[in-house]
């Protein structure tokens, strides 16, 4: 497994004086954790005259994504669903309503480790008329990534505090209160946006990461 690769990232905010007697850091580190899951949002949608045509058309394209659920064997736990909803679409402006559609909307994800998998489903939504999907990389280390980040972005706040303080004469004597936050970054794999069943070659093929990222705002307490 792909040792996690550590970038770091510093803002430093200072107060200090008589009134506060204390010192104020922002630090933030980031963490590069592999790659090994996409997750895969559909829209599973169709558009009809009348409400039972709509509904009609929509169950047709669900057993379609169900088939490609059993046949790829894809796990209840990797498989999340709204229910569906209907609602009328009118042509023209609000004041100048014309002719009116019925529109269904029903959106779905997919968790899926195999790559190759995530390919060959989108094919065979696009030759049954899907055209709403997208996906992006996850990992299953995004936890660890997380404690990773937030451990070296204490450490940067307490090294960075510590030369504030010596350079100014002060003494850190406690700490007054942390916040922390998370977020990620992850990167969108390439649609295949093609019916060719036949691929020599992939960008999928190449190892991707997530960035997790931990910032920290701390305020020391010092003394003269």
């Amino acid at each position: 497994m792909r040792a996690l690769s550590l970038f770091l990232a510093l803002f430093i905010l200072t107060t200090a004086g008589q009134a506060q007697n204390e010192i104020s850091i922002n630090a933030a580190a980031q963490v590069l954790v592999p790659a090994d899951k996409i997750a895969f949002q559909i829209n599973l949608n169709a558009e009809g005259d009348t409400p039972q045509e709509t509904y009609n058309l929509h169950k047709e394209r669900e057993k379609v994504l169900v088939s490609q659920l059993k046949k790829h064997d894809i796990k209840d736990e990797d498989l999340n669903f709204e229910p569906i909803s209907i609602n009328k679409s009118y042509n023209g402006s609000y004041r100048n309503k014309e002719e009116k559609h019925i529109q269904t909307r029903q959106n779905v994800t997919l968790t899926l480790d195999d790559f190759d998998i995530y390919e060959q489903i989108q094919i065979t939504l696009i030759e049954n008329g899907f055209d709403e999907f997208s996906g992006n990389f996850i990992s299953s280390e995004s936890k660890k990534g997380e404690n990773e980040a937030l451990k070296e972005a204490l450490k940067i706040a307490r090294e960075k505090a510590g030369i504030i303080a010596e350079e100014t004469g002060l003494t850190i004597s406690g700490i007054k209160n942390i916040s922390h936050s998370y977020s990620s970054r992850p990167p969108r794999p390439m649609m295949e946006m093609t019916a060719s069943k036949a691929s020599d070659s992939s960008l999928l093929e190449f190892d991707q990461t997530v960035s997790v990222s931990a910032n920290v705002s701390v305020t020391y307490e010092f003394q003269q």
